[in-house]
């Protein structure tokens, strides 16, 4: 029913953030895909930029696995797409980013 009616639905990253995000590195892991653009990223990319927590590759690979089940499972969406060795964010997630800034900048 969701995936009929999502055109409808406005998604803020808050919301992805609140399903799919267990922590503060979990928004780390997602801000760092956001950076990265269409092209994506390497989680060896990620770890290192987020070397404060001591990550390595595999733990990024997974964390962004299980952020994506718990948005599916709630959702039917994606947080992450594999392009190639890369990850970068779903079309789905990327709008619902990018329609936050958009909204940010029509109040100021």
């Amino acid at each position: 029913m969701v995936r009929g009616l999502e055109h409808e639905f406005l998604f803020e990253p808050k919301y992805v953030e609140d399903v799919a995000c267990a922590d503060e590195i979990d928004q780390a892991i997602l801000l760092e895909l956001y950076h990265a653009g269409y092209g994506g990223v390497l989680p060896k990319d990620i770890a290192d930029a987020l070397n404060a927590y001591e990550l390595n590759r595999f733990q990024v690979l997974r964390r962004i696995q299980h952020m994506n089940k718990l948005l599916e499972e709630e959702i039917a969406q994606r947080v992450a797409e594999k392009h190639g060795h890369r990850w970068a964010l779903t079309e789905f997630t990327r709008e619902a980013y990018d329609k936050s800034k958009e909204e940010l900048c029509c109040l100021r």
